[in-house]
């Protein structure tokens, strides 16, 4: 998935399409729910909590239904204050591919979460055509060419900028780095954690890199 380098527009909020009759959440549930909290991850997310929100949510494949949870918890059931305790805590961050949000927007975005770095800005080295990093103080971060292998001319692979963000956080001598968990076809998240929370999630299936060395090399432990 990938942001544009160019000005775009800000995204709509997405409206989950809610389930008509009530469902309870399944053991399933339960566990993705627990492995979170052992990372120290949703920690307001209850019993009561995710029965109301699995309640909402249509029948769809495990990946998109952990997103749906996620996406609905931290959204804080439209109370701004909430939603912002909870993004912030966990440095939660979600880009969805169906909207148009570009580079610098993303950059921003996650500079307000990970604020022991910000500000951070995304530029060229040398010329227009120049290598793309991140900036922060005195610090720059490459946006490493493997993480773009499927990004068109103008664009870049929101996994580069995250992976470049955890440079700097390492740098900055910050803990808790950002993780990909497992995507579905247009949304891909994010979480802060520590190590030894990423191996909590990694042993739960939970994350998108499967194997302990990419995974640190990601967050750059």
């Amino acid at each position: 998935m990938t942001a544009s380098l160019k000005e775009s527009v800000q995204p709509p909020a997405e409206d989950l399409h809610p389930q008509g009759e009530s469902a309870t959440y399944s053991k399933r549930d339960e566990d993705f729910v627990r492995l979170l909290n052992a990372a120290g991850l949703a920690c307001e997310l209850d019993p009561g909590q995710l029965s109301a929100i699995t309640s909402n949510l249509e029948e769809s494949r495990i990946d998109s239904r952990r997103m749906d949870i996620l996406e609905l918890y931290y959204r804080g059931n439209n109370d701004a204050s909430v939603a912002s305790r909870r993004r912030n805590s966990d440095r939660f961050f979600m880009h969805n591919d169906y909207f148009s949000v570009n580079a610098h927007q993303l950059v921003s975005s996650l500079a307000d979460l990970n604020p022991e770095i910000a500000p951070v800005k995304l530029q060229r080295i040398g010329t227009d055509d120049g290598p793309l990093v991140l900036h922060a103080g005195e610090q720059f971060s490459a946006i490493t060419d493997e993480d773009d292998e499927d990004a068109e001319q103008g664009t870049v692979a929101v996994r580069a900028l995250v992976r470049a963000l955890n440079a700097l956080l390492a740098k900055a001598e910050v803990s808790e780095r950002l993780i990909p968990l497992v995507p579905d076809e247009s949304r891909e998240l994010y979480v802060g954690v520590t190590e030894d929370g990423a191996m909590t999630l990694l042993q739960g299936g939970c994350t998108e890199l499967s194997a302990v060395a990419a995974l640190r090399e990601f967050a750059s432990w």
